[in-house]
């Protein structure tokens, strides 16, 4: 009850700000998270205006992780308490937080002021940066984004552009990281592809793993787009061990995009399909299911094959819509010209004359 309140609190208190239209002032809510010494913190900013590049669409809320100890005038016995008035300041290269508010039992809500840092905005003027909008230097603020940063990696051979330099900040692209990606066999990426290894949590453990079951040499790309479907090991192993092996890398993407599991495969088996790879990702991605299989099956369109439940689920020939042609009188009619009449319209005159 005491966290419910906190929150409507915070979000009565959010449209006001919104109101004023000051990106400089919010509000936040706050979560303890089990380890005990971190929060789980979101800021509802008080400005409509988008960022530009990867911040256009966003809304006004910002998802961060924050450790007590970065936070000066928050201790865990304030967070864990029963009830604390609460005012503490982050402090950052691009600006300080300042945040008061209440706390009870691990949850909090409140206020907070930006203060962007103009020695910062020098600094990323002289290395070429200008005109950043409030909400994206509290962006670099909660990030912990600094100047060195760009300077590393240039010292590496990157030119990041102004728009991509958020996504440096948000994604923690470093000197450190590229160093990182480079011992496990990915040096020379690009700064898209480093983007897409965090965002898919590319790390050594992931690449190890993938390798231990054959996956060798997958370009930066492919294995990106792999760890970000969640085209994991444990899924791989679970494939195998459901009869699906020596699977390419573009197989297991397919199969990962429609749902394929285990068990689902297993269904597809005890209905009578025993099916390729191809024709498993075909079912996930068209949506041809277990129950509706065996609902044709109760309906008399039995033995159907892989290929004709794939084409009936494109054209929308659904247990439903035979329901509608066998009530306009057209009993057990073939699955081919069931298809056809969907794909020429035919069916609505047909069903059209009850």
């Amino acid at each position: 009850m005491k966290t419910a309140l906190l929150i409507l609190l915070a979000v009565a208190v959010c449209f006001t700000m919104y109101a004023a239209g000051d990106s400089r002032n919010g509000v936040w809510t706050a979560e303890l998270n089990t380890d005990g010494a971190t929060l789980q913190m979101t800021l509802f900013r008080g400005n409509h205006e988008s960022h530009r590049g990867i911040g256009r669409g966003m809304n006004n809320a910002m998802g961060i992780e924050l450790s007590l100890a970065t936070l000066s005038g928050l201790t865990a016995s304030d967070v864990k308490s029963t009830a604390a008035n609460v005012q503490f300041t982050m402090s950052r290269p691009a600006g300080a937080i300042s945040f008061e508010g209440r706390f009870a039992d691990g949850n909090g809500a409140g206020s907070f002021k930006f203060a962007p840092s103009e020695p910062f905005v020098k600094e990323m003027a002289s290395l070429g940066y200008t005109s950043f909008k409030d909400d994206e230097l509290l962006c670099f603020a909660t990030t912990d984004f600094a100047p060195q940063t760009v300077r590393d990696l240039r010292k590496l051979g990157y030119q990041p552009s102004q728009k991509e330099i958020l996504e440096i900040a948000i994604f923690k692209i470093d000197a450190n990281a590229v160093r990182e990606f480079a011992r496990f066999g990915y040096s020379n990426l690009s700064l898209r592809e480093l983007v897409n290894f965090r965002v898919g949590n590319v790390d050594a453990a992931y690449v190890n793993g993938m390798r231990e079951l054959g996956y060798t040499d997958i370009p930066a790309q492919k294995l990106a787009n792999l760890a970000i479907l969640g085209v994991t090991p444990a899924y791989v192993r679970e494939l195998r061990a459901a009869g699906l092996t020596n699977l390419t890398p573009q197989e297991t993407e397919n199969l990962r995009i429609g749902n394929i599991t285990a068990a689902k495969i297993d269904e597809f088996k005890r209905l009578g399909y025993t099916l390729s790879p191809h024709e498993l990702s075909e079912f996930g991605i068209q949506g041809v299911t277990p129950k509706t299989i065996a609902e044709l099956s109760a309906m008399g369109y039995k033995n159907l094959t892989a290929h004709q439940l794939t084409e009936m689920r494109i054209f929308g020939v659904t247990p439903d819509y035979i329901r509608k042609i066998e009530a306009s009188g057209y009993k057990a009619v073939p699955v081919e010209k069931l298809i056809k009449l969907r794909m020429s319209g035919a069916d609505e005159l047909m069903t059209g004359r009850r």
